[in-house]
């Protein structure tokens, strides 16, 4: 399956989510639903997980970051987490999917970058879905280059998905 592409999380829809059989979600965190650096939930994150959660898919939050980063926005949040994912290899999303308790095909990995959170759901043949970063403006030096370099990357999934990532 293609990656799919997304303004923002909150354009994946009620709709999306049963066309494509998801019963789970495994949600990034910096810049997919909070500002990088960022210790609170964008505008609207809680109530999208709220609204997703009500016709049945479970939202785990699956981020690089260490537990005392993500552990406030999950409890914040009202979900369950993995928390130092190791992105793009594939340990974090396993133990993700382990919480689950989900078949893989009913799983949708959505985060804001290829090469940590498209790739790592790739790896482990996960359907994945590429969302608009949050704000790109506070990210590290370092992510701006490597967001630079996958540009026209990105915009090709923007335009018709990747077979690839």
């Amino acid at each position: 399956m293609k990656t799919l592409f997304f303004n923002s999380v909150f354009d994946i829809t009620d709709k999306v989510l049963k066309n494509l059989d998801i019963k789970c979600i495994l949600l990034d965190i910096d810049n997919t639903v909070r500002p990088f650096g960022n210790v609170n939930p964008h505008n609207g994150a809680d109530e999208w997980i709220r609204g997703v959660e009500k016709i049945g898919v479970k939202v785990i939050l699956c981020s690089n970051n260490f537990k005392k980063n993500v552990a406030p926005l999950a409890k914040k949040l009202n979900c369950d987490y993995v928390s130092f994912c190791l992105k793009p290899s594939p340990i974090g999303f396993i133990r993700g999917k382990i919480k689950s308790h989900t078949n893989h095909k009913q799983i949708l990995v959505v985060g804001d970058q290829l090469f940590t959170d498209i790739l790592g759901g790739k790896l482990l043949l996960l359907k994945t879905a590429l969302v608009e970063p949050i704000d790109l403006e506070a990210e590290a030096k370092t992510l701006k280059i490597r967001r630079f370099l996958l540009k026209g990357l990105a915009e090709k999934i923007k335009k018709r998905g990747s077979p690839f990532l």
